[in-house]
């Protein structure tokens, strides 16, 4: 089992019930991995590994935290350095709207399942996918929110600096401007997953919260002054 199969709907019966926007998020989630730099794309892969290992809520909480910290402290400024050609706040929005809708749609399977009769619920995604789906779609987030960024700072004629772009970019995801040390940085994008996890508990809820909350992360990166 790879890490890229955190993205993938579970087999029959339960895809045929999948929500149609994860089914449809499979190919652009699987160009933007292909898009990542290598040595980035294969540190998410490996924390993605690791986090399919929890094996109980606590587990999975710490383990998240862990990794988010490891993200924006190993990776981010990678991706800084090669942002993809996300250049409009509209098309920000277009992608992490897929990207969170279908790791959301990973999440409530588990929900849809255990309401739908007949359905084999040994199918159904277990804890350790939801949490790697949900780190997977957290560091995409990221990184477009990062490349916007970018591309809006060289075409201000300004120049880009990898950790002020990483310390912006956590600004935007957290809502809070005294955001400096990674480890309360990952502390608070742990609770935000939280939340996004606690709302994926009511079945197609979960899909157009998680899309709504990432969205803000491109809006507050959109506002911030070039």
């Amino acid at each position: 089992m790879t890490a890229d199969d955190a993205w993938e709907i579970p087999p029959d019966p339960n895809r045929r019930r999948a929500p149609a926007i994860a089914r449809a998020a499979q190919a652009r989630l699987r160009e933007l991995w292909s898009s990542l730099p290598p040595t980035a794309g294969a540190e998410l892969r490996a924390a993605m590994v690791r986090l399919r290992r929890s094996r109980s809520p606590r587990q999975a909480v710490s383990a998240l935290e862990h990794e988010i910290e490891l993200l924006f402290d190993n990776v981010a400024p990678t991706l800084v350095q090669h942002p993809l050609p996300v250049r409009t706040p509209a098309r920000a929005y277009a992608t992490v709207t897929a990207i969170a809708g279908s790791a959301a749609a990973v999440e409530e399977m588990q929900a849809i399942a255990l309401l739908l009769p007949g359905v084999n619920t040994a199918a159904a995604p277990t804890l350790p996918l939801v949490v790697a789906a949900s780190f997977g779609a957290l560091a995409l987030e990221a990184y477009i929110a990062a490349s916007l960024r970018v591309h809006m700072l060289e075409t201000a004629g300004r120049a880009v600096d990898a950790s002020s772009v990483t310390r912006e970019v956590l600004r935007a995801m957290t809502g809070r401007e005294d955001v400096r040390v990674t480890k309360l940085a990952a502390k608070a994008l742990t609770r935000r997953m939280l939340r996004r996890w606690s709302r994926g508990v009511v079945p197609f809820v979960g899909i157009g919260y998680a899309s709504w909350d990432a969205q803000r992360t491109i809006r507050a990166i959109a506002r911030m002054p070039a």
